[in-house]
């Protein structure tokens, strides 16, 4: 007696949607080293999002209908870039206000590449707390804005010294830039270490590293060329 054919067994159809899947996320190509970019898929179809109580549905499509996402500021990174560019700021100010009348090359370079230094960092801490829209502050755009000798962050100079500097000349006007520099650079290094671990932003973490190294290698040239103009 003859057994009856069975019946071709088919994969399931769970194998075959994973077989499909993976065929779309590897892409045709023979390069295994190399993956399609993912990107956020505009949905073809409408979406419907629930109203609140009592309010009806909406229905969505296109753009709307995409997942979105808002990148978010933790208050110490935010406060963190709001009164370093008001610190940076004045430095840019004190540099602004006495680089004319600076005698000593090394000094002048110096003041010349801490501008250049900080007025990119300034415009690159707003442009975050933009992003994440916190508040900029007005210093941002004009580093003149505000009265520099009221803040009462570490290292800034009162309003006193800012008007000396401004009225120095000769080699004073150099041993007073390094003398304020100096204790402004070690203000900034002395919030870099009070934000501490209570930041979360690797970017801010970035910066803040940066800011700390640079500044503590200038503080040691500016003492040897204080050391060096008696």
């Amino acid at each position: 007696m003859t057994s009856p054919t069975r019946p071709r067994r088919t994969a399931p159809t769970w194998a075959a949607g994973a077989l499909c899947l993976a065929a779309l996320l590897t892409g045709c190509t023979s390069d295994e080293g190399s993956l399609p970019a993912v990107s956020a898929v505009t949905p073809s179809a409408p979406v419907i999002q629930p109203g609140q109580p009592g309010e009806p549905n909406a229905t969505l499509s296109g753009s709307a209908a995409a997942p979105s996402f808002s990148p978010t500021a933790s208050p110490a990174d935010t406060r963190f870039f709001q009164e370093m560019i008001v610190h940076h700021a004045q430095a840019l100010v004190m540099v602004e206000s006495v680089l004319p009348d600076l005698t000593d090359s090394e000094v002048g370079a110096l003041a010349s590449r801490i501008r250049d230094e900080q007025r990119p960092e300034i415009d690159a801490m707003a442009s975050w707390l933009e992003g994440r829209g916190q508040d900029v502050p007005p210093e941002a755009t004009n580093p003149r804005l505000t009265d520099h000798g009221t803040h009462a962050m570490p290292g800034m100079a009162t309003r006193e010294e800012m008007s000396r500097l401004a009225a120095a000349t000769g080699p004073e006007a150099d041993r007073l830039f390094l003398t304020l520099m100096v204790r402004h650079h070690e203000g900034a290094i002395d919030m870099v270490g009070k934000r501490g671990a209570s930041g979360s932003d690797p970017r801010v973490e970035e910066t803040a590293d940066d800011i700390a190294v640079t500044q503590t290698k200038q503080i040691a040239q500016m003492r040897a060329m204080l050391e060096r103009l008696g």
